[in-house]
């Protein structure tokens, strides 16, 4: 496709994200890339170098999101899309000045602050948690009431934010007042949360009783594409991995699809990709929460799974090359990637070995490190506190059970230790 006729498409960039080589790999030769990202973020700096290879660079460093948005809008963007939570408002800000399809604003926001989606999914008689925001302007005695009036274990987590990042389980209401302290240093409006009972316990769970689901909606209309299974999270809830094909029967997948439908619904989405995460409960699946984005590691699982480039997809929906038909995924192997996080008491990583033995592992394709000896380790950061990730296919759900715990058991780490408060747990 000629130059001058291809798409502008606009892609907001932050920490997190998908590499930007896999996100111009899947725009080449027919759109034009205008990336939108913070130049002084100490965590994208590496990448601004190759940014500016790749497209159209804008730096956002210092401006209103109203200002990025006039400014993105002198190019002329055929389309906007992100892969990452944080800059959902910042990419609705772009849409609405260039009349382009994503998100509305108000659904952006929905979407990016977990109290205002809990909100939003109450109202509509969504089932779900009991909860209760905790600004940080909350002064001590309302914060000491609500700990006071509490049933616990409860669940402590900032409005805004991703990857169960901060995420914890709170046994007392002494350990909540102490992290709510904490965080109102921080300047973080904070969100209380009834902990869901899980449908099976921890130790008896082969995979997790958490899921989430990839939906497009298009015009409104909804189209579920992926459910993805997730291995047992590692304490408080960071993810240890996703798979598909999940393992839910029949029913219990109509089930979930109907949850998701209902939650989509409530929050007005009329058109884009959103990920669902689930969790399956005694009294059936609930909501935890809905993220308007593709989800985390779905492009990547598909690809071995051996279906066409959902990166590309996304990408022609945003300058409405396409109205999003994405197919349901059909495989008769379960591909998967799997994370190692390290304990909570973890400071340090002092050593790590066993890579080459994971790397040899039938069914394994790649290994991905993102922690070297010698770095600092935080549980607080999540899911991304992960050591490594492995990818790979295996032959079925049995065979995949399998092979994770000869991943889990053929990693050898040391580390630097404390001991966390137990009701953090």
């Amino acid at each position: 496709m000629a130059a001058a006729i291809r798409p502008k498409l606009v892609v907001v960039y932050c920490r997190n994200s998908i590499p930007p080589l896999e996100i111009a790999e899947a725009a080449r030769g027919w759109c034009d890339l205008i990336w939108v990202l913070d130049f002084t973020d100490p965590l994208l700096v590496w990448s601004v170098p190759l940014i500016r290879r790749l497209g159209t660079a804008i730096d956002t460093s210092g401006l209103s999101d109203a200002e990025v948005a006039a400014l993105v809008a002198l190019d002329h963007p055929d389309g906007v899309i992100t892969f990452s939570s944080e800059p959902i408002l910042l990419a609705a800000a772009i849409a609405e000045e260039s009349k382009l399809r994503f998100h509305s604003r108000r659904t952006a926001s929905l979407l990016v602050n977990k109290y205002r989606q809990r909100v939003a999914l109450a109202q509509a008689r969504v089932p779900g948690p009991r909860f209760w925001s905790v600004p940080a302007d909350a002064t001590r005695t309302v914060r000491a009431h609500l700990a006071a009036d509490l049933s616990y274990p409860v669940v402590l987590k900032p409005q805004v934010g991703s990857g169960s990042r901060n995420t914890c389980r709170i046994g007392d209401a002494e350990s909540l007042l102490r992290l709510l302290n904490e965080a109102q240093r921080d300047a973080d409006d904070m969100l209380v949360e009834e902990l869901l009972a899980e449908a099976h316990p921890r130790e008896a769970q082969r995979f997790g009783d958490v899921l989430m689901v990839d939906s497009l909606i298009s015009e409104g209309r909804i189209t579920h594409f992926v459910v993805a299974g997730h291995f047992v999270p590692a304490p408080p809830f960071r993810g240890t991995g996703s798979f598909i094909p999940s393992h839910l029967s029949d029913a219990e997948t109509k089930a979930v699809f109907d949850a998701t439908e209902t939650a989509l619904r409530a929050l007005c989405i009329d058109d884009g990709f959103i990920n669902t995460d689930l969790i399956i409960t005694p009294d059936g699946p609930r909501v935890l929460e809905v993220n308007g984005r593709i989800g985390g590691q779905v492009p990547t699982l598909l690809q071995l799974a051996g279906a066409s480039s959902l990166l590309s997809e996304a990408m022609r929906f945003a300058v409405r090359e396409s109205d999003g038909d994405v197919a349901p995924l059909q495989t008769e192997h379960v591909s998967f990637c799997a994370m190692y996080q390290p304990p909570m008491e973890a400071q340090r990583l002092v050593e790590l070995g066993g890579l080459e033995v994971v790397a040899q592992l039938p069914g394994v394709t790649q290994v991905s490190l993102y922690c070297r000896v010698g770095d600092t380790i935080d549980w607080r950061r999540g899911t991304i506190s992960r050591l490594l990730t492995v990818y790979g296919v295996a032959n079925n759900h049995d065979h995949l059970y399998k092979l994770y715990e000869q991943i889990q058991r053929s990693i050898v780490a040391s580390y630097e230790m404390t001991e966390p408060a137990e009701p953090l747990r």
